[in-house]
């Protein structure tokens, strides 16, 4: 199926079982390779004889290998995209559009910012706690002012520059503007993802690259201890095989949605209860899953993987369980007409102060306002990271989990929830609430029933917090007041969802955007190269965007920026490639 921009459309993920390991790939050997000493490369078995289709440049993934397109494009290379999504955009439609982006680039020169490339490095090395390769780090910086200007001649309208993300006192937020007038005689977009992902796709069309959705990638071919010469492709029509001549570049994303992968680096963020625990279900999305296609048919191959032990930041939805949707018709990009975009209750510090939060047995495990705790500026908040008290107190809790936000009206009042949308829930529009995560009632017992715990549990969970309210004190967690009662019916609970999204690293790269042979690097286990540089790679294999993430630890936000350079050196460098 040729490009055209669709309806929603999903394809079940793959599954891999996830190795912790950093230099071998992982899932270890593939097609008969073996990990003994002096192992060959893996390799690719039965490579085509012949092709359904050829390139120069062949780019996997329609979010950030949009950009990649353009660059091996803009220097003449003949290239093909594939997404195995029924439209373009992938999760980058879900982001929220906003960058961080120093180097006096044009928009903080024209906001009177004064900025460099060392203090921005500095200031990203922090954010990452120092786990970033820094030989990437700096030619992320080096080349990113000039990234944001390229967005800008590709049509991106900046938003005045903001404060950003690194703690810093140095304005390097970037988002664009709500109408970028991307599509002629449209209303323009909302400032988000979705605003990057139409001015690549209109300047593909432009260039007249080929996109062909509803084509799944499911293999790498490589040559025994060689180049990679294609792809292996599920489509509509059957499987075919596309050969590239100079390379391909794996812009595929992230795993979160990938149980396997995700429980082989973190157990506590996959649980048997699908609405309550895991990754974000595909119903009501706008993307395509995050199965981590690229990552398995890396690893195949013989890539080398950096530390993924950070599987993700999480959400907790309350109310909810997806953001970011649109309803059962096609969404009209120059009106917005069927698009949504919601995550339940305000995620705001008030949300976590004020109710309470219970487990499955309806007793309270945590100070509920340790969500809104801030961790030293530019890395990152209380709530949102694994390793933190709130979460933390979560994650530990017994499965299925079934926890919940309680609130009586006077509360719901003073935090301006949307009774109304609440009342009549759906999935859909608005904020998205689900008629699964929400409940109303006029005693404590009834709501109880409604959540599926048991009523004399909650009913003394409530009384004993009534009473801490009235004493003034947080007699089990120490919260600080003032304590809302719950005590005004009707009473209201919110089911929170677990939202795994956004990993940080994958594939290991080097400067160029090149995958980084793993097993070649262990016959030298002992010999490190003196710079990312000289590592073995494999030859004519790119990544960029999540799937090549070299970002380091935690900061997951406005990101970007980043994945964009990346993405655009993959594409130049790919196309200066000699043909196999």
């Amino acid at each position: 199926m040729e490009h055209a921009v669709s309806r929603r459309g999903f394809l079940a993920g793959a599954a891999l079982a996830a190795a912790g390991v950093a230099g071998a790939g992982l899932a270890g050997c593939s097609d008969g390779a073996s990990a003994a000493g002096g192992a060959s490369v893996p390799t690719s078995s039965a490579i085509p004889n012949t092709w359904d289709e050829e390139a120069e440049v062949i780019v996997v993934g329609g979010g950030v290998g949009l950009a990649a397109a353009i660059e091996a494009a803009d220097a003449g290379a003949s290239v093909v995209l594939l997404e195995k999504g029924d439209h373009t955009g992938g999760l980058w439609m879900t982001a929220g559009g906003s960058c961080t982006m120093g180097g006096n680039n044009v928009v903080q020169q024209r906001d009177g910012v004064k900025d460099d490339d060392e203090a921005w490095f500095e200031a990203e090395m922090y954010s990452c706690e120092y786990r970033g390769n820094a030989e990437i780090m700096r030619m992320l910086v080096e080349k990113g002012a000039d990234t944001v200007k390229w967005m800008e001649d590709l049509g991106i309208v900046w938003a005045p520059i903001s404060a950003g993300v690194l703690g810093d006192d140095v304005k390097r937020g970037l988002a664009p503007d709500v109408n970028p007038g991307v599509y002629e005689g449209g209303k323009g977009t909302p400032n988000s993802g979705i605003c990057w992902t139409q001015v690549w796709e209109k300047k593909l069309g432009e260039l007249e690259v080929p996109i062909k959705l509803e084509h799944r990638m499911t293999r790498v071919y490589r040559e025994a201890d060689g180049p990679v010469v294609g792809v292996e492709v599920e489509t509509p029509e059957g499987t075919k095989n596309f050969k590239a001549t100079k390379g391909v570049i794996l812009c595929t994303g992230t795993w979160t949605d990938n149980a396997h992968m995700a429980a082989g680096w973190d157990p506590r963020i996959v649980g048997p209860d699908t609405y309550g625990d895991g990754g974000v279900p595909a119903e009501n999305l706008l993307y395509v899953d995050s199965s981590g296609d690229g990552h398995i048919a890396a690893s195949k191959i013989g890539a080398a993987f950096a530390d993924m032990s950070f599987v993700s930041y999480l959400y907790l939805f309350f109310g909810a369980r997806s953001y970011w949707g649109w309803g059962e018709d096609p969404v009209d990009w120059t009106t917005n007409e069927n698009y949504a975009a919601g995550k339940g209750l305000s995620r705001k510090p008030e949300l976590y102060q004020k109710p309470i939060i219970v487990n499955g047995k309806g007793e309270r495990f945590v100070n509920e306002a340790s969500a809104a705790d801030e961790i030293p500026a530019g890395r990152g908040a209380l709530s949102e990271n694994p390793e933190m008290p709130f979460m933390e107190a979560y994650l530990s809790l017994e499965q299925p989990r079934n926890v919940w936000m309680v609130a009586d009206s006077t509360t719901a009042e003073e935090l301006k929830w949307p009774i109304d949308e609440m009342s009549k829930p759906n999935p859909k529009t608005g904020s998205m609430f689900d008629p699964a995560c929400l409940a109303i009632a006029d005693t404590i017992e009834d709501l109880a029933k409604q959540m599926g715990i048991d009523a004399a549990a909650l009913k003394a969970t409530v009384d004993q917090y009534n009473a801490d309210a009235d004493a003034g004190e947080d007699s089990a967690f120490g919260k600080p007041g003032p304590l809302n009662k719950i005590a005004t019916p009707p009473f209201y609970g919110a089911k929170a969802s677990l939202i795994r999204h956004t990993q940080r690293n994958g594939v290991r790269v080097n400067t160029k955007s090149q995958v980084i042979d793993g097993w070649a690097a262990i016959d030298n286990p002992l010999e490190p190269a003196a710079s990312i540089d000289d590592e073995p790679v494999i030859p004519h294999l790119y990544a960029a965007g999540e799937l090549g993430d070299a970002l380091g630890w935690r900061r997951v936000h406005n990101s970007l920026g980043h994945y964009t350079t990346a993405a655009r050196n993959a594409g130049a460098n790919a196309a200066k490639e000699t043909e196999a």
